[in-house]
């Protein structure tokens, strides 16, 4: 699901209806501008813009700038084929080019999917100014490292490290085996296999003092397994 359902369209020349018709039906808004300046009185965050390549070319805004303000989707639009405009636009900074009369069907497809990757994008971004602190060790997404109060390194296997980001992000909730066998890439196993108990039972080995009474990772009969320690997710600046 798309995270704003508000469609910019920047040009100067007639509307097409078919994408208005055809985006309204899905309870998007369209708001159009005849020209970039328009877009400084603007409120709204938009799910994608749709622009006219020559406003652009009489414009102080670039389409940098327009993304660095509203962080969606640029799509710039042309009433003529043009390679060398298609790839100066691309080169520019532009998401998408895409030559009128627009399929409005081809046109949601292609807004989802660069959304989508903007999203993923985003979401790196974030987790690479994370870092997870719990009892004597810290967690850094980004590395993918663990360190103890004394910041050595502990190394962790690929699976390890799935469960533990996945412990950290929901602590003091039960995840259930079929969830974790998800996450360590063994979704086709039964949720019965004893092999998430031998992947629990190695990190148990790395962060517990004690695995004989464990007391980060708390085994839930019928039910799957437990963090109990406090994190603190902290943003690096």
């Amino acid at each position: 699901m798309l995270l704003s359902q508000c469609l910019f369209i920047i040009d100067n020349t007639p509307q097409d209806q078919r994408v208005s018709n055809y985006f309204t039906q899905f309870g998007f808004k369209i708001i159009h501008y005849a020209d970039l300046a328009q877009l400084d009185q603007s409120t709204e965050k938009p799910v994608a813009l749709l622009i006219n390549w020559q406003l652009l070319q009489n414009s102080p805004m670039s389409l940098k700038t327009l993304f660095e303000y509203f962080h969606a989707p640029l799509i710039v639009i042309s009433d003529t084929q043009s390679e060398e405009i298609g790839i100066q636009m691309l080169e520019s900074g532009a998401d998408d080019f895409i030559v009128k009369p627009i399929n409005p069907r081809e046109l949601h497809a292609r807004i989802t999917a660069i959304n989508r990757r903007i999203q993923k994008i985003f979401k790196v971004q974030q987790d690479e100014k994370e870092v997870f602190v719990f009892n004597n060790w810290h967690l850094c997404p980004a590395s993918r490292q663990l360190f103890n109060d004394k910041n050595e390194e502990l190394k962790l296997s690929a699976s390890e490290y799935n469960l533990l980001l996945a412990f950290l992000r929901q602590p003091q909730q039960v995840l259930g085996r079929e969830f974790l066998l998800q996450l360590t890439k063994n979704s086709d196993l039964s949720p019965f296999d004893r092999r998430i108990d031998i992947q629990i039972s190695r990190l148990r080995h790395k962060i517990e003092q004690d695995t004989k009474k464990p007391l980060l990772i708390k085994t839930i009969r019928n039910g799957g397994y437990l963090f109990t320690a406090q994190v603190f997710p902290i943003k690096k600046s």
